[in-house]
Order: structure tokens, then sequence, then C-alpha cells
């Protein structure tokens, strides 16, 4: 893919000063390997302004060109660079662009399986030639061989000469004899150079052959049969690939013709020395060939290197090439920018320290490769887009930027639109989607980084932004234009428009784009460089939209945009320091939800007023609040105190008003939070009337067992020493009729539920006589609140419950009788105290001699002195005295009362 003359100079992303009105960023992003977030002029178009009831953005000063109506506006035809993946209606979902059935993995598979094929062939043609060579110039080099080693060893014909020799000299007069004239002769010397060097170069040979052989054994366990998903395949390739080159494979089989070509010259050494002591002219004439010959061949390596074009190429330049160049993943026609910080950050990737490989160092590599060694520009243009489907916490961003893909992107993005230089000067767009792609991609990679969108291709951005046929696309510009704007509130604020006429239905968002708007609303507000009071106005817009997001993902648990809104949600109404390095990944935003979502909702519920909140939305609050009862009711450890507190204050103003109730939420959640309250957070004597109120209606209209249990549980403790208002409102609720009706379901259906019903009624009885004792005021109001008490089933209820069971006797005389003989104080004409006094004397007969059994005598002495109106010597016996008293002696008198 050839890059256009256009590239985005690093001046364009210089920051500028930012006015001293402005604040800090109020959240951190923190990423170790990322260069530090800078403040820099807004990308946000001029005079550009969003309606506060996020309507259509107003495009003020804005040309009618910009501004296309339709798909079908006439445009320059695209240009020989632009880039068309696939066919309309044959793209990936948005999101899915790098899934397990990509087309990009597909792609990259089809050109995998052509440069893998064309590679290995070559390799495989080479170590033929290699072989056949190495064959014929060992057979050669063993001959001369065979011939020099024989000079090596001592010749029995030089002996047999010799002492011929010595025998003439012997029969002539012991005269020494002239010897003949002989050809020259090599010294010992030279034989053992001559020998050496040519045995050196036969090793070579022999080590080249070897080797060679090997090497294609490596090349056919290169090419196995893989079968799976398109991109199972994609990783497992790149893996070899990757693999192939961290073990020098490509190095080695490049390094086969050096290893001949050395022992080439080693042959031609030892010739040139066995030779210069024969004859000078034949060795002179050797010596001019042969380096001729290595002139040629060493020139043959190096110009390559100094003239790229030169037709002498050699497997040997190649490599130096690599060694030579800082990158060897970056192809000379793309150029790179790295800054200092990035260059120090650099990560280098060892295949043999990765066991197993990552996945997203695999899938990286896998598309750099694509992107920057195939020549096909439809293939490297589908690998640029497929970065946009690329998940939140894709690890490996660094390697994409590293190999050059940030200013591919953005020529990509360019390439989408055609700029008009005969008229107005004016950008027209080519290809929506493939510019939409771009766009998201260029986010992918710049994620947590300080690049900000290029000054020189904004235009065609606003263009984009402005294109209302393609609501994904317009809003994914505006993502890009806000992220690189954290000095203009009006970007953030189209961002909310698109969510809000999503939310109404208004233009048709898919899932991916959603999430990449709240996301682009979290970073904008972590890294937002704005007054307080402008932050403020925007969130008290931004809470409701959110909302109607959870709003309308309630049926969706399992949605990232429900993740995305909760997160966003919290940053916004918290305020607190937020990393969002920590929530990029979805299996982390899901873990947190609960805690994210509790801490959101309960500071909406302590103001609503601030963030924008009234009566519907509550209703949404209470019920996003209501759903997160269960989990903290089934895992309690997992909560701190701290939160549990929060949500049970919160929960507990929302129940109290009504927004969580039977009807509004399941059974089974509304149970969960009741059982959340108890016991119940702290509340005013208003709120504990309302509270009181809205318990009995729950009571009144709820079968389930676990509402009604925690109900009456929850009644017994805010009657206990409760005030005349809080009892007034119990009585004025009907709620000693349903605290009744529910001691008889517990007849059926629960003890315990008995218990409660029985204590929670004697908790009220205790504090209105408290109360009937204390304010003598109050006693007309009071005396109204008996009156119910004792034309109730209350009484007969208790009766038969004792009877008809067997109860522990403390409990009895401990829980129920104290109040009882108060109300006995207050009301002794009353027409039940025979029948009480009856069927407990029963029951303590059956429990003769049981802890509390004397307290119980005493306290039926009492109601049976005050209903027969008998004069007592103090407001209550003392147990110690009644104690004494017999059970006979207390059935005489209870006879002679009758």
């Amino acid at each position: 893919m050839q890059r256009s003359s256009f590239q985005s100079p690093v001046t364009s992303r210089a920051p500028t000063p930012v006015a001293s009105r402005y604040k800090q960023p109020r959240f951190a992003y923190q990423d170790s390997l990322e260069v530090p977030v800078s403040r820099s002029q807004s990308r946000a178009r001029p005079g550009r302004t969003v309606d506060v009831s996020f309507g259509a953005p107003n495009r003020q000063g804005s040309p009618k060109s910009h501004v296309p109506t339709s798909d079908n506006t006439k445009v320059p035809a695209p240009g020989p660079s632009q880039a068309r993946p696939e066919k309309d209606g044959m793209r990936d979902e948005r999101g899915e662009e790098t899934s397990d059935h990509a087309r990009v993995w597909q792609i990259y598979t089809d050109e995998a399986q052509k440069a893998d094929a064309l590679m290995t062939d070559g390799w495989s043609r080479s170590i033929d030639v290699l072989l056949v060579f190495t064959g014929l110039f060992s057979a050669v080099l063993t001959t001369f061989i065979i011939q020099s080693y024989q000079l090596m060893l001592p010749d029995p014909a030089d002996t047999t000469n010799a002492l011929l020799a010595q025998l003439i000299s012997l029969q002539f007069n012991n005269t020494t004899p002239t010897s003949a004239a002989s050809a020259p002769q090599s010294t010992l010397g030279q034989i053992r150079w001559v020998n050496g060097l040519w045995f050196c170069a036969l090793a070579c040979s022999l080590s080249t052959a070897l080797i060679s052989m090997l090497a294609k054994q490596w090349l056919q366990a290169y090419l196995p049969n893989i079968s799976g998903p398109p991109r199972q395949r994609a990783r497992r390739r790149q893996a070899r690939f990757m693999h192939l080159e961290a073990w020098h494979v490509p190095t080695i089989i490049n390094a086969l013709p050096l290893l001949l070509h050395v022992a080439l010259l080693l042959f031609f050494a030892g010739l040139v020395v066995m030779l210069w002591s024969i004859d000078l002219p034949v060795t002179l004439a050797t010596w001019v060939i042969f380096t001729f010959a290595y002139i040629s061949y060493f020139a043959s390596i190096f110009l390559p290197l100094l003239y790229p074009e030169c037709p002498y190429q050699h497997p040997i330049t190649d490599q130096l090439r690599m060694w030579f160049s800082p990158d060897p993943s970056a192809a000379p026609s793309y150029p790179r920018r790295r800054t200092s910080s990035e260059e120090a950050a650099k990560i280098v990737y060892d295949a043999r320290a990765c066991v197993p490989t990552s996945e997203d160092v695999v899938d990286a590599t896998a598309l750099a490769w694509l992107f920057n060694k195939s020549t096909d520009n439809e293939v490297a243009a589908a690998a640029l887009q497929a970065i946009a489907g690329l998940p939140r916490d894709f690890s490996a961003l660094r390697t994409l930027r590293d190999a050059g893909a940030l200013p591919l992107i953005e020529q990509g993005f360019q390439s989408c639109f055609h700029k008009d230089t005969t008229v107005d000067l004016q950008w027209h767009l080519v290809d929506p989607e493939s510019a939409e792609l771009y766009c998201r991609a260029w986010m992918t990679l710049t994620r947590g980084t300080a690049e900000q969108w290029p000054f020189d291709i904004v235009e065609p951005l606003w263009v984009l932004q402005d294109l209302n046929t393609h609501p994904d696309a317009a809003a994914i510009a505006s993502c890009a234009i806000a992220l690189s704007s954290f000095d203009s509130h009006m970007s953030q604020w189209e961002l909310l428009m698109y969510l809000a006429r999503g939310s109404a239905g208004e233009v048709q968002l898919s899932q991916a784009t959603q999430c990449c708007i709240l996301d682009s609303i979290s970073a904008c507000f972590v890294k937002w460089e704005m007054p307080v009071a402008v932050i403020e106005d925007t969130a008290t817009r931004a809470v409701p939209v959110l909302l109607r997001m959870l709003h309308l993902t309630e049926d969706l648990t399992n949605s990232k945009v429900r993740s995305a809104a909760a997160l966003a949600l919290y940053i916004v109404t918290c305020g607190e320091a937020v990393d969002l390095g920590v929530y990029m990944s979805e299996e982390k935003r899901r873990g947190e939800y609960c805690e994210l979502m509790i801490e959101a909702l309960s500071a909406i519920v302590e103001a609503p007023g601030r963030f924008g909140v009234q009566d519907a939305l509550l209703d949404v609050v209470g019920l996003e609040l209501a759903r997160l009862a269960s989990p903290i009711v089934a895992q309690s450890e997992r909560f701190p105190q701290r939160l549990r507190t929060v949500a049970r204050s919160s929960l507990s103003k929302l129940y109290a008003d009504g927004r969580i109730a039977q009807g509004i939420v399941p059974d089974n959640i509304l149970a969960d939070v009741l059982h959340m309250l108890f016991p119940p957070a702290y509340l005013s004597i208003t709120h504990q009337s309302v509270f009181v109120t809205t318990l009995v209606e729950t009571l009144e209209t709820s079968s389930h067992p676990g509402i009604t249990n925690w109900a009456v549980r929850l009644l017994e403790v805010l009657l206990s020493r409760c005030s005349l208002a809080v009892s007034q409102a119990f009585v004025e609720s009907n709620g000693i009729n349903a605290v009744v009706r529910a001691a008889r379901a517990g007849a059926v259906d629960s003890r315990r539920l008995q218990i409660d019903s029985l204590r929670t009624m004697c908790a009220f009885i205790a504090s209105a006589t408290n109360e009937y004792k204390a304010a003598s005021t109050l006693h007309a109001a009071l005396d109204s609140q008996f009156d119910v008490l004792l034309q109730s089933d209350f009484f007969d209820t208790l009766c038969s419950v004792v009877a008809s069971r067997r109860w522990w006797l403390f409990e009895v005389s401990g829980h129920w009788l104290p109040a009882i003989v108060e109300l006995s104080r207050i009301r002794p004409g009353a027409q039940v105290w025979r029948n009480v006094l009856k069927t407990f004397k029963e029951f303590a007969d059956r429990n003769v001699g049981e802890d509390g059994y004397s307290e119980t005598l005493a306290h039926l002495e009492v109601i049976r002195k005050v209903s027969a109106n008998e004069e007592m010597t103090s407001p209550m016996l003392s147990a110690e005295v009644v104690g004494r008293t017999s059970s006979e002696d207390f059935s005489s008198k209870e006879s002679q009362d009758g």
C-alpha cells in the first residue's frame, strides 16, 4: 500500500497553553507505558452549538456543502488510493471486525498462504541449487585433497633414493656427489597450509549440505494443515511465523550461500598457497582471477544497500538491511512517527520467552504483517480498518503504533474524501463506511495516549460529523472530536445528544457505537479541563440520559452498553479519581458493576435535584438500586460495611417514598430489599411514620413469605420504643390487622413468622403503654389505639397460638406478657383478660419448673388482680414475692374470683 503525499506533521499534535481559569483534570488515567496527557487546542468546529434539549445540533456558519443530505450525493469517483475491502452489505457488524469469523482473518489467511508458499518455494529452490553446487564442489575439492594429502605422508621411494645416493658416494672414495637439478618443491609448511585450507573448505561444504537438508525439513514442518475458525488459523500461522523469525530460521537459510562462498574462498586460498613456490606466473594469474571474482562478490552484496533499485540482489543483502534498520517490521515506504518516550518504552517481543504466546501480541503482529507486507491496497486497508474492532482491553496497541499504523489510518481516512480544488475548496465524502472504520480505528489506537486528531484533516472529520444519513458514522466522528477537545463542552454535549436521541428512538445506533459514545463520555470527564460550573451543568444533563440508557437495557444484564453506562454514571456522579486503565476490561467492569452502581445511584438519591433527576427517573433509580439488593444479600462478604450502609440508607428512602413496592419490582427482589433494610437505617420521626405505613401496605398486599417475614421483623424494630406519631401511623394504616393476619398465616407456614408477629404486636403495645404513662395529655389519642387493638382479633389469635403449640416459656414471660400486663393496668375492664388468664395458666401448667415459670405466674397474678379490681401494694408485684406463691394458691384465687 503506497502512501500519498499527505502526512500529518508532528507539529499538529503539539500542546498549546490553556488559560489559568481552567482547572486540572479531576480524574487520573494511569498508563506507565504511555506519554502523559497534554492540553491542546480544541478540534470542535467554531460556532457549533447543541440544543439544550439535546435535539439536532445547530450548525452556525457551516457551508451547505459540508452537509450532504443523502448517500447519493454526486461526488468524484474513488481514486487509485481508495480502499474498499468489501462490497457494501458484506461488511462485518460494528464492533465485530476482529471476531473469530471476521473477514480480516480470512483475508489474512489467504495472503499468508500466498506469502508462505512464495517464501518457502523460493527457499526450497535456493536450497536445491546449493545442494547441487555443494555436491559438485565437494567432489572436485576431494580430488585435490587426495593429491595434496599424499605430500604430507613419508614416501618410501625417497628413503630408497637417499640410501642409494649414500652408497654411490662411498664407492667414489667418499666424495660428495653432485646432486642433479630438480624442479622447485613446496616446503612442509606450505603443504600443511594447503591441506588445512582445503580440509576447512570441505568441512564448510559438507556443513552447508547438512544444514540445507535440515532446513528442508523445517520448511516442510512450517506448512501444516490447520482447521478451525479463521481467527484461530490466523493466530496459529502468525505464531509459527513469529517463532520462525525469533529462532532466526530466515537468517540461517540466507547464511547457507555465505557458508558455501567461504568454502570456495578457502579453496582458492589453498590453491594460491600451493602454486606460490612452484610457478609464480601461474600463481599471479590465479590470484588476479580470484581477486576479481570476490570483488564482484562483495560488490553484489553492498551495492544494493546503497542503491535499493540495483539488480544485484543477494540474500545476505536482505539480512544486512534488516540488521542496519532500526525497526525490522517497518517497511521503507511507510514513514514512522515516534516520540522519544515511545522509543524508550518500545516493546521487544521474543517468541522464545513467551510460552504460551500472548494472543493480543499475535493478533497485533498479524495485522501489522498484513498492512506492512501486503502490496494489495485493499488488503492493507482491511487490516487497518479491522483495528476498529479490537476489544477495549487489547493490550498490544503499542505494537501496532510501532508498526506505523497511526499515519496509515490517517491517510486511509483522508482517502475516503475528495477535496475539490477547482471551485469551492471543500471536502466531499466518498466512502462513509470506510471513513467510520478508520475513525474508530484511530480512537482505538490512540486510547490512553496524548495523540489528538491532526489539524490537517479535521475538516473531513467535520464533514463526517454532519452526515445525517449515517448516524453511527456521525456519532463516531463526534466521539473523535470530543476526545480531542477537552476544553469544549459543546463536543461533550453532542455525545449526550446522540444518546438522548437514541433513547427516544429518533435514531438507531448500534451497540458498538453506543459503547464508544459512553466510553468517550467517561474519558472526557476524566480528562476534562473546564470550570466547575460547566462540569456541574454537564453532569445535570448527563445523568438523566445515562439513567434512560440503563432503563432501556434493564433486560440485557450482560450488555456491554449497560456496563459502560454504569461506569460513566459513576464517574459523572461521584467525581472521585478514577484510573480508566483499570476499567478497560469488560470482565473488570462487570465484576465491579454492583459497587459502581451503588455509589452512583446512592449519590443521586441523596441529591436528585443536583443531577436533574425527577419523579419518573427516580423510579428508574429505585428499580436499579433494588436489583442490587440481591447480590448484596447473597454475597455480603464481598461488599464493605460502608457500601452496605450507603445502600441501606438509599433503599430506605426510596422504599419509604413508595418507589420500591410490590408491583414495581418482582417479589423476590422486594424480599431481598427488605432483608437488606434490616435493621433499618437511622430515620427521622416523619420518615419512620412513612416507612411504617409503607411496610403495612406491603404486608397487606403481598403473600410472598420472604416479604411477609422481613416486613414483620422491620415493623418490630420500628415499633419498639416508638413515638406516638409512629404508633398512630401503624394503627391508621390498619397495621394491627395486617400483623395479626401474618400471625395466623404463620400457624400454617412458619413458626418463626408467628413469633415475629406476636413480638411486633407486643412491641407496639409496650410503646403505646409507655407513652400513655409518660404523657397524660396524649391519653385521648392512645385510647383510640387501644380501642382498635381490643376490638381486633389479636387476643383471640394470641390465645389460640399459645394453646396450640409448645412455646419456649421464657419467650412468653420475657417478651409477650410484660406488655400485656401494662395494657391490663390501663384497660382493666376489658373482656379479654379472663380468656388470657385461662389460656396462659394452662400453658404455664404444661411447663412447670422450666425457666421463666415463676415470672409467668407473677405476670398472670398481676393481670388477675388488676382485672378483679384488687388493690396492689405496688405497680407490680415483685417476682420474688410471686415466686413464692404456689400454683395451687393461684388456682384457688382464680376459682374464687370466678
